[in-house]
């Protein structure tokens, strides 16, 4: 069973709480992806699972072992980073075939193994090769067939796509998610692109400062999200967030309205007052990012069909309150 819990898990380094009576469970099978912004503490809690990092309080069981005085070689997990952390003077094939190696696992059968996952990673081709002779994205599907070798019980995963360019991390990772469902793996994921998370992740757990948010599966973190951080940091482009005041609301709340839910009026229509200060054009959509009289800075997302204003325009934005997400300004959750 690949099952991973953490129970009241805290890290402390001096005076500074890394990770803060963090509760977690990753189900058997499961994709679940550690979200936030750097320093937040996810690599944190990935070490600790992986055993690198001690912790302060709390328990941590793998399958049902509590691993907390358990060596990391002996936890039965395979870690990808983001440095490949390849063998330059071996061959690909000799990289892979490694930690069977340093196992003491029969020569044929390690022959076996590395043939098997090279093949479903596309890199049957490329086993006599060295690593300054492939690409970034070979080298990391290199990283990726040592560590299924191991047939370990969860795949922990640091930023392993970071070092790609932005097209072959949309390859990647499109072909990270098949491959676990083929391997039917846990996986824990470690990153801070919330698109990585929103297009990979089974459940995202998104964190701040060390203290989890909010867990759960990323189309309910993205309608129903737990507090105003999670509204800002979850969506491309982010989450509007409005004070009250200005949405004739009252002061003691914020206003949440995604890009696609917000409309641009004429002067004359109900809504918000805003000024148009950029119009960007992505091809498939425009984002037109407007002013508001507190010069809060909130975006609309309009289909290309519809008729733009023009920059320095005099608008007012509306809404459906049916789209409309409601936040304690002093505690910053959700309402309702």
């Amino acid at each position: 069973m690949g099952r991973v819990l953490l129970q009241g898990v805290t890290k402390k380094f001096g005076d500074v709480t890394a990770v803060d009576h963090l509760d977690l469970e990753v189900s058997d099978r499961e994709f679940l992806v550690l979200l936030g912004p750097s320093g937040c503490g996810k690599s944190t809690a990935l070490r600790m699972i992986a055993g690198l990092e001690e912790l302060t309080e709390g328990t941590i069981t793998i399958g049902d072992r509590v691993v907390n005085d358990i060596e990391p070689k002996d936890r039965d997990l395979a870690m990808v980073f983001q440095s490949y952390a390849l063998y330059p003077h071996l061959s690909v094939r000799k990289n892979i075939e490694f930690p069977l190696r340093t196992r003491g696992v029969p020569k044929d059968e390690r022959a076996a193994q590395v043939e098997s996952a090279a093949e479903s990673l596309g890199l049957a081709d490329l086993l006599d090769r060295k690593p300054g002779q492939l690409s970034g994205g070979q080298r990391q599907r290199v990283a990726l067939a040592r560590a299924i070798v191991r047939d370990p019980e969860a795949f922990l995963m640091d930023e392993p796509l970071s070092n790609l360019d932005a097209k072959l991390r949309v390859q990647t990772r499109a072909e990270l998610v098949e491959l676990q469902q083929r391997l039917e793996a846990t996986v824990i994921y470690v990153t801070h692109d919330q698109v990585e998370a929103m297009t990979m992740g089974d459940r995202i757990a998104i964190m701040k400062d060390g203290v989890l948010q909010q867990v759960g599966p990323p189309q309910e973190v993205y309608e129903r999200p737990t507090n105003l951080f999670v509204a800002r940091f979850i969506g491309t482009p982010p989450m509007n967030t409005i004070p009250g005041a200005l949405a004739g609301i009252g002061p003691d709340t914020v206003i949440g309205v995604r890009p696609e839910h917000l409309q641009v009026g004429a002067p004359t229509d109900d809504g918000i007052d805003a000024t148009v200060a950029v119009i960007e054009s992505l091809g498939h959509e425009r984002h037109v990012i407007c002013r508001l009289a507190d010069a809060t800075m909130v975006i609309v997302r309009q289909a290309t069909e519809i008729v733009p204003p023009a920059m320095g325009d005099s608008v007012r934005l509306r809404y459906d309150d049916a789209h409309a997400h409601r936040f304690d300004a002093a505690t910053e959750q959700r309402v309702g």
